[in-house]
Parts: structure tokens; sequence; C-alpha cells
């Protein structure tokens, strides 16, 4: 059984002032509380607060433990493994709980009852019998020791982890100087919320929470967290990290998986079903945490309308924090303040009624109108990415829109070769011509590999090598290849290329560098609302994420080497229709982050951004 799974079960049915967050919190998990009333004057640990005394007997306690514990992220570029960080109390550990004096907090007497933590971290105390109803809860599992203080009239699921630790230390020094205990439960919850940025919004639901709370848990090393809990105890803040301590705390931060989850569109999870949305949605909760938690630890406070629009520093390569709509948020350094001026809209294609996004830019002396979404109008030469031919599933064209093939439509008097036996005689001359040896049967026995794949899977017709681009090239005025709705085109080359030039001197980059800025993830500083195609497998909090290259097609066009305008040119032919792009994985603070390098290509086959006829 994983975790995530049974954490859900915790989870508060309603919301409750962050104040309180240190209550248990109420579950259909609740623990069984059984009163009895005592003989008045009977010295035992009730609550100070109470008129008589009250015993606690024979009733049952549940808990939870939760870590992190620390691991690296990355792997290779093609597929990078992602998963929810593992509980260090998942299978191991052992939970001791400890009457308090409700006055004092010190422990009541010698009883005190140890039980073995189950699976997912789990643990239960049955028939246990109370003389006070402050109790601690202290879980260990190996070097990690965490607390945690609670009244058990407050049923429900106790939770253990890096926020309770901090709080019972807190806890404790407010009895010493005199404070009840409710009150001085209060207060830590109080600032508790301020320190670790939970007060970012006057009040969250359970189920928020519950993810923030596993957020820091899953960021602050223990050694950390043992050496502020002093801290934290006799302030009630956080203020004592030195400068390198947030600069590695903000490494840390960068370093969760969440960011390589993110860099994906939610559409490629949604086409896995119901808990890969929850698992992209525990996410996007986890990055809002760290920006309200880095925003507290750097003294910005909490976003306000009155820092609407505002930037804050957090010491990072590559991330800092803007103030939107009351909320603190991660965005791209270099892509957040200099947008370009877009608005949105929509257009139906009246062929099979889809409604599309769109993004109208202005370019300075020069308007655009583009779809801001992958056209996805079903024609004869046209895919969907990864398309499950034995499933007959679909669901990657809703995710991406339609793959079109340039190459498939143009007709036999334009190809080298129509049957295999054709395709093996062009290939065994191309063989022989590329080698220097003339081992004529051996290189028409690879040709034969060669062609048998390919048409085993009808790929003859997609076959860019089977191509006479030359006689192509010569007919260009005579090949039609839009299949843009009315009022809409093919983009071309031009559009393109006035849509880059632009780019690259508002943002001020390199040639090929520009299409990052088209992205969502990046912020989506232009609204053209590109995302990677992601082929997404797993489950169970456990993804593997593989980023795809697919080109984007423009109508065909003869390039001089001048005109192509790019550092980067993955084409050897005279024809182009398509920006090509590389992905390039790169390590940032332990986790893999793509970028991507522009170029031309060849008008194979790919998504279709279609621009308004104006």
């Amino acid at each position: 059984m994983n975790y995530k799974t049974m954490s859900r079960n915790f989870i508060c049915k309603m919301a409750m002032p962050l104040a309180l967050m240190l209550a248990a919190c109420s579950t259909d998990e609740g623990n069984a509380i059984s009163k009895v009333e005592t003989t008045p004057g009977t010295q035992m640990g009730g609550s100070s607060e109470e008129p008589s005394v009250i015993a606690y007997e024979n009733i049952s306690l549940r808990g939870r433990a939760y870590y992190a514990l620390e691991r690296a992220e990355g792997g290779a570029s093609e597929g990078i493994s992602v998963s929810v960080p593992q509980n260090a109390f998942l299978n191991a550990g052992r939970v001791t709980l400890m009457e308090l004096d409700s006055v004092s907090l010190a422990p009541f007497g010698d009883t005190s009852f140890t039980v073995a933590i189950n699976d997912g971290g789990t643990v239960r105390f049955d028939s246990v019998s109370l003389r006070s109803p402050i109790v601690s809860f202290e879980a260990v599992s190996g070097s990690i020791s965490l607390k945690a203080i609670v009244d058990v009239r407050d049923t429900g699921m106790i939770i253990v982890d890096g926020v309770s630790h901090l709080a019972a230390y807190r806890i404790e020094k407010l009895a010493e100087a005199g404070m009840s205990f409710a009150a001085a439960r209060t207060q830590a919850g109080t600032e508790i919320a301020t320190a670790l940025g939970f007060g970012a919004e006057p009040q969250i639901n359970s189920s928020t929470e519950a993810l923030w709370r596993k957020a820091f848990s899953e960021v602050l090393p223990f050694t950390w967290l043992e050496r502020l809990k002093g801290e934290f105890g006799e302030t009630g803040t956080l203020t004592g990290l030195l400068d390198n301590e947030k600069e590695t705390l903000v490494k840390r931060v960068e370093s969760s998986y969440i960011f390589t989850v993110l860099q994906v569109s939610s559409r490629a999870f949604e086409r896995l079903g119901d808990s890969a949305v929850q698992y992209y949605q525990d996410c996007l909760q986890r990055r809002a945490y760290f920006a309200n938690l880095l925003a507290s630890v750097f003294g910005y406070g909490a976003c306000s309308s009155e820092k609407e629009e505002q930037f804050a520093d957090i010491h990072s390569g590559m991330y800092e924090l803007k103030c939107e709509s009351d909320a603190w948020k991660m965005t791209i350094r270099q892509a957040n303040k200099v947008s370009v001026a877009h608005t949105f809209g929509t257009m139906t294609d009246s062929r099979d009624a889809k409604t599309y996004k769109t993004v109208q830019l202005d370019l300075g002396d020069v308007s655009q109108t583009w779809m801001a979404e992958n056209l996805n109008y079903e024609t004869e030469n046209s895919s969907c990415f990864k398309e499950e031919f034995f499933t007959g599933e679909m669901s990657y064209c809703s995710s991406y829109g339609r793959i079109y093939s340039f190459v498939a439509r143009l007709d036999s008097s334009y190809r080298k070769y129509t049957t295999k036996e054709g395709c093996v005689d062009v290939k065994t001359l191309e063989y022989l011509n590329e080698s220097s040896s003339d081992d004529t049967l051996y290189w028409r026995g690879r040709a034969e590999e060669d062609c048998d794949v390919i048409y085993e899977y009808g790929g003859y017709r997609d076959d860019s090598d089977n191509i006479l681009w030359e006689k192509v090239a010569d007919s260009l005025e005579s090949i039609s290849f839009d299949v843009c709705p009315e009022g809409w085109r093919m983009p071309q080359y031009e559009d393109w290329a006035k849509l880059f030039l632009y780019l690259r001197s508002h943002f001020g980059v390199e040639p090929g560098e520009e299409l990052n800025y088209l992205l969502s993830w990046y912020g989506n500083p232009v609204g053209f609302s590109m995302d990677y195609v992601a082929e997404i497998r797993g489950g169970s909090d456990w993804y593997r994420i593989g980023i795809r290259s697919v080109p984007y097609l423009f109508a065909p066009k003869v390039l001089s080497e001048g005109d192509r305008d790019s550092t980067y040119d993955f084409s050897n032919r005279v024809v182009y229709g398509s920006i090509v792009y590389a992905v390039n994985a790169t390590m940032y603070n332990v986790n893999r982050y793509h970028e991507l390098k522009q170029a031309y290509g060849r008008p194979e086959m790919g998504f279709v951004r279609c621009i308004k006829d104006e």
C-alpha cells in the first residue's frame, strides 16, 4: 500500500483556522475517547481549566508519523523518473506515548506506552487508560525522532511530523512561562503559520494543509529541524537562518521532484486517470507552499494587495517570487518581468465545431493572431502522437492536437520508390555510393532489412528519404498543404521569422533560444501556451517522463543558407517547412530541467499552429 493513498484517508473534512492547526485532525479514523468522572480532589493530570478531574479509560488513539528521507533526483534525459519522497516511517520505527501534566507539561508519573509503527507510518494504541488528556507522542525511526504534544480530546488522527516537532518545543516553553496548554497551543499554531508560510491565507482547508505540512517535512533536513527547534521554542520565530542556509534551502526546494513534473502539461497526466491528475494537483499545491515558505524565510511576509505585481528575490539563479492575486508564486527569473503584449480569445472551426483558444500578439510594428493550441482537425494524413494501435486509444490527440504529414500527401511522382522491391533497389544503391565497400550482396541484405521495417508499418509514405526533394522544390507553387479552417492559414516561414526576431530582441537571447519563451511552464510570457510533448508511464506516485521532439510545420519554402537565421540547422536539403528543436536536459541543483534549441528542418510531419489570415 502506498503512503499517499493512506494519507488521503486522514485529511480533515472541514476547514479550520491555522491557529488551531496543531490540534488532531478530525477524521473517520477518529480516536475513541471514553471519559470517566473520578472523585473530586483526586490528584490526577486533568485539565486545570475543568471543574473536576476526568480519567480516560480503555481508549483508542491513532496516529501517523511522516518525514521524508533525503534522496537525489535526476535520471537519463530521455526518461526521467519522478516520485513522491519516501516516508522515513513507512515501514519502520516506534511511537512512545507519555502522559503530561496539563499545567507544567512535565511527564505525569512513569506511565508510557510504546508500539511499533505499522505499514504507511500509522500507529494505534488500543485499550489505553490515561489520567491526563494531554500527552506527548514521540516517533523514532533510525536517526529521526519527532515529537507532538496533543490533547486527546481533539478526536482524530494525531500527526507527528516536522511541524508538530517545532511546535512541541514552543508549547513547552510557553507553558514554562505560565501559559495554559490551550493558550500555548493556539499561540504556537499562529507562530508556526507565520514562520513556515502557512499563514499566507487566513484559512486553508485541511486537505491543503496536509499537503503543505508534507512539503515542509520533505524539504527541511532533519539536522536543520533539530537545530531550529531551540530557536523556535524560545522565540516563536525562525529568523536565525544564515544567508548560506537560506540559499541552501532554495536549492533544496528547486531540487524537488515537483519541478520536473510541472514542466509537463497537466493534460499529459489527465490521460492516465484520476490518480495521475491528483498527483499533478498535489505538485501544484507543494509549489504554492514552497513559494510561501521562501517568502517567509527571506522576510517578505504574506502577499497582499499592496504588494501586487511586486517581485521578491530569493537568491535563485532560476526563480524569483511574484506577488499575484494575493499569493506568492515561483516564476522563471528571465521570463517573468518582460512579457509580450497579448490578448486571448477563441475561435470555432466550422468543419468539426471544435473551439480553440487564440492569442493576438503585439510585435511592435506588426500584429499576429495565432491559435494558442495545436490544430486537432482529423484529415487522411494525420495521426496522434504515440497512437495506441492495439487499443485504438486516441487520447494523445486531445492532449496535444494532431500530427500532420506533408510527405504522405505527395503523390507517387515525388517518390523514389513505391514498392518494397523498389525500396531495396534504391537503398542498396545509396549504401554502395556512401560506402567504400562494393559488397553488393551485403548492402542489399541491409537494404532488405530496412525496407521490411518501413513497409511493415506502412511507413514508406512518411519516409522523407523516399522523397525527390529537388522535384518538390520545383513544384512548391502547385503543392497545396493547408489544413487550417476558413479565415486561417498555415503559417509561413516569414510568420515564424518575425515572431522569433521580435522575441530575440525583446528577451535579449541568442538565436535558437527564443522558442523557450513560447512554453507554458516558462511562465507563458507570450501567451503562446506551447507545451512539451511528454510520454508518461507509471502510477501509484511513481512516473517516468519522456520528453519528445515533435516539429511545427509551416508552408514549405526554399530557403537560402542566409535566410535560415538559426544557429542550428537540422536539414541538409533545399526545402524547409518545419520548426524543429532539440531538447536539452540539464542538471540544476540536482533536478533536471529541459530547454529548447530551435532550428529549421524539412517539411516532414509535425503539429500545426494556424495563424489568422489578416
